[in-house]
C-alpha cells in the first residue's frame, strides 16, 4: 500500500486508487499520474484484497478504482462484484492490457464505470478518469483482439467460465447467475465449442491459459 496525498485547490479533484499486482505497472501509472492537479491523493494496492481491506478501512473511500483485470487470487471482476455491493459509492475503472468485447460488455453488466488498456497516453487516461469521477462513464467503442475463441464467447459465456474456474457445480451457477441448470448446460456447451474443448476440466485449463481465471497462490 502506497499512499500520496497532493495539495490541490481544484475542487473536482479525485482520490484515486489504483490495483494493479505488477510493480512496473503500479509505479508507472502513479508517477505518470501524480503531478496532474486533477489529483487529490493517489493510493496504490498490489492485489485485490489488499485494495478491498484498503476501501473497508478508509472512512473517505477513494473515488475512483484503476483496476485491472487479470490478477492472481482475486480477478478484477471478482473485486468490482464486491466493491458494488459493499462500496457502491466507489466508482470503478476496468484496467487491461488487452481486453475482448464479452469483457467490456461483462465489466458494464457488473456495474464498471469504464474499461482502459493500459497502453493508453496520460492525457486520455486522466481524461477517462474525470469523466467517470463525475458521474460519467467511458468505454473503448471497440476492444482490441485477443484470439478468435475468447472473442467469440458472449458475456455471459465469460461469466459461466470465470465461475466455472472456482468449482461451482451447474446449480450453483444457476443459482448465482438466476437461471435454469438447462440454460446453464446450454452456455456450457456453447463455451466447449467456442473454446474446442471437451469437458469442463478442458475449458477450465483454457481458461488459464488466457487468463480468465486467476491462478491460486
Amino acid at each position: 500500500m502506497n499512499p500520496l496525498t497532493f495539495s490541490s485547490t481544484n475542487a473536482d479533484s479525485v482520490r484515486l486508487l489504483i490495483v494493479d499486482d505488477h510493480a512496473v505497472v503500479r509505479e508507472g501509472l502513479e508517477a505518470m499520474l501524480r503531478r496532474d492537479p486533477l489529483f487529490e491523493s493517489i493510493t496504490t494496492a498490489a492485489s485485490g484484497r489488499e485494495a478491498l481491506q484498503l476501501c473497508a478501512a478508509d472512512p473517505e473511500k477513494p473515488q475512483v478504482v484503476l483496476l485491472d483485470v487479470r490478477m492472481p487470487e482475486q480477478d478484477g471482476f471478482t473485486v468490482l462484484e464486491v466493491l458494488q455491493r459493499e462500496h457502491p459509492q466507489v466508482r470503478v475503472i476496468m484496467l487491461s492490457a488487452s481486453a475482448t468485447s464479452a469483457e467490456v460488455t461483462l465489466a458494464r453488466r457488473l456495474g464498471a464505470s469504464g474499461y482502459v488498456s493500459k497502453t493508453t497516453d496520460r492525457q486520455s487516461l486522466v481524461a477517462v478518469i474525470r469523466t467517470v469521477a463525475r458521474g460519467g462513464t467511458s468505454f473503448a467503442s471497440q476492444a482490441p483482439v485477443q484470439g478468435e475463441a475468447l472473442n467469440a464467447l458472449s458475456a455471459r459465456e465469460l461469466e459461466v467460465l470465470r465461475h466455472l474456474g472456482r468449482g461451482m457445480s451447474n446449480s450453483d451457477l444457476g443459482r448465482i447467475l438466476g437461471v435454469s441448470e438447462h440454460t446453464i448446460k446450454s452456455h456450457l456447451k456453447a463455451v466447449f465449442g467456442k473454446l474446442g474443448v471437451a469437458d469442463r476440466a478442458e475449458a477450465v485449463a483454457r481458461a488459464y491459459e488466457l487468463g480468465l481465471v486467476p491462478l491460486e497462490r
